[in-house]
């Protein structure tokens, strides 16, 4: 596995969701849900640019990372059928793939 920077994907990711407008160059501000993904309170595609992005580089630069992220399978769903979508849930299987990654590492070495 490519040991990628997480930051360096959010970076990633974060030039995607502007590229589908999903994120506005202005828009900084995080919003706060109570549900998984924001479902029912916002859509998808806002919830990955002001919950997602902010709350995953807070995590990074806190090196406080979960154990285990789908937010690719979230993607996968929320977004059929969008076909220039396609290069942003790669990426947010990349970062699923590495955070997980890195969980399992976390899990083996507390059990060791």
């Amino acid at each position: 596995m490519k040991d990628e920077p997480l930051s360096t994907l959010l970076d990633s990711i974060e030039a995607e969701l502007l590229r589908l407008g999903y994120l506005k160059p202005s828009s900084s501000s995080t919003l706060s849900v109570t549900s998984a993904f924001g479902y029912g309170q916002v859509g998808f595609e806002q919830w990955l640019a002001q919950v997602f992005l902010p709350n995953a580089r807070s995590a990074v630069a806190a090196g406080d990372l979960p154990e285990s992220s789908q937010v690719a399978v979230a993607a996968l769903r929320n977004l059929d059928g969008v076909e220039e979508a396609e290069n942003l849930v790669g990426l947010l299987g990349r970062f699923d793939a590495r955070i997980n990654h890195l969980g399992r590492i976390r899990t083996s070495a507390r059990g060791a």
